[in-house]
């Protein structure tokens, strides 16, 4: 009777804490930067970054050389940004992939995290974009036109716990 109890709380507990392939990928940060993390520590982790006003809530972007491959796609003389929320902590990590490297991408992202929802157009690019797992949503946007393509793939934490704005009616 106590094994079947044992068994039965632990099995619970499990399914309760239970995150998806992207939150556990993702669900601390990146890289060693973890979600909030702010801007005087990136500077100090990255001191040879750049500075850039955003249009991301903090309306505030620290970008990095990174040429480190994600899931083995390789990304030689790429960067990495780091979008800083209203908090002043990192929130969205966009991390530049050459574009001729967009079908590998998309194939190891659906590989290992499913299907995406249907793709939309937002001006000149397409977004593709996975469920959100746990307080982590995943992202890819491309360029419609290769000449000169774009490819980022974005990393994003919602926190949950925080109470959001009622949107503008």
């Amino acid at each position: 009777m106590r094994r079947a109890f044992f068994i039965s709380v632990i099995l619970l507990v499990a399914h309760q804490s239970k995150a998806g392939p992207i939150a556990a990928q993702f669900g601390s940060g990146y890289e060693g930067v973890y979600w909030g993390t702010s801007l005087t520590k990136l500077v100090g982790m990255f001191p040879d970054g750049e500075h850039y006003f955003s249009t991301s809530p903090g309306e505030r972007v620290y970008l990095v050389q990174n040429n480190y491959p994600i899931f083995d796609v390789p990304r030689t003389g790429t960067r990495v940004q780091y979008h800083l929320g209203k908090d002043g902590g990192v929130e969205y990590i966009a991390i530049g992939v050459p574009y001729e490297r967009r079908d590998q991408l998309l194939g190891t992202l659906l590989s290992l995290f499913g299907s995406y929802s249907a793709p939309r157009t937002v001006g000149t690019a397409v977004i593709y974009h996975w469920p959100r797992d746990n307080q982590v949503t995943i992202s890819v946007r491309a360029s419609k036109d290769p000449t000169n393509g774009i490819l980022e793939f974005w990393v994003s934490h919602v926190d949950t716990s925080k109470p959001t704005a009622p949107s503008p009616k």
